[in-house]
């Protein structure tokens, strides 16, 4: 039976690297490459010779079209990448109810139901990769509820990953900081934003795959992600809030 990888979110710059890498591994056959964009998925067809393009809207009847493929194929899937989500810098007063119930579903609801309807089909040496943030590390002020959902995918990752252990798959939770991305704007009002501790993409997802191999259930790329979960420990909750908001309230 064709081993199978699954990542959602594809067609971002994070979802690429992760099609770049899992394509090099010889126990996948397919990569299931879910995102929105008919466009970048072709791309990803063309580029990658394991890549199986799923054009999918998660928020509509994305997670309809993967259930079905899944029941009709009952594929090996040996890894599960729930790389797709969303975020808001800015006053949450600002955000419409709509937009706070889209994010907090495919932040949380969809990673979870994936999870739920894909483990029928994973065995022994399968696993999970849930893409968090350092921003779990701690509540953030003008990420309040990014930084809010990423706990959530966090600490279900952690718990599963000791559910499943006698099963013998694997969970990891990725914290990185900033990722170079273009989903980041790098400037607001002509002023430049500075983004402490910058990682790459490339950067994020080898680490990330390095630990997940090792079967660690959290994996925190870079230094400054590193040395920011450890101050989060150690300092007041309330003074780590104030400092991020002295360093990040300029651009609101």
């Amino acid at each position: 039976m064709a081993g199978i990888a699954i990542i959602t979110g594809a067609t971002g710059g994070l979802g690429m690297e992760f099609m770049r890498a899992v394509n090099e591994w010889p126990d996948i056959d397919e990569i299931w490459a879910i995102g929105r964009n008919a466009d970048k998925l072709s791309a990803i067809s063309a580029s990658y010779k394991k890549a199986v393009p799923l054009q999918a809207d998660l928020l509509d009847n994305g997670m309809e079209i993967i259930s079905e493929k899944l029941s009709f194929e009952k594929p090996d899937v040996r890894l599960l990448i729930n790389n797709a989500g969303a975020g808001y810098f800015g006053l949450f007063e600002k955000m419409d109810s709509k937009k706070v119930e889209n994010y907090c579903n495919l932040n949380c609801t969809i990673p979870s139901v994936l999870i739920s309807k894909v483990l029928p089909y994973m065995h022994e040496g399968s696993g999970i990769i849930n893409i968090s943030s350092a921003s779990s590390f701690q509540p953030n002020p003008y990420l309040a509820l990014y930084s809010a959902s990423k706990v959530y995918l966090k600490n279900l990752s952690r718990a599963l990953s000791m559910e499943l252990a006698p099963k013998k798959i694997t969970v990891t939770a990725v914290c990185p900081g900033w990722i170079d991305t273009d989903m980041l704007p790098h400037e607001k009002d002509g002023q430049s934003i500075k983004y402490t501790g910058m990682i790459s993409a490339g950067k994020v997802v080898s680490t990330a795959l390095k630990d997940y191999r090792k079967g660690k259930d959290i994996s925190v790329p870079g230094g400054f992600s590193k040395w920011f979960r450890f101050y989060s420990k150690v300092t007041p909750t309330k003074i780590v809030m104030k400092q991020w908001m002295k360093i990040t309230g300029k651009y609101i």
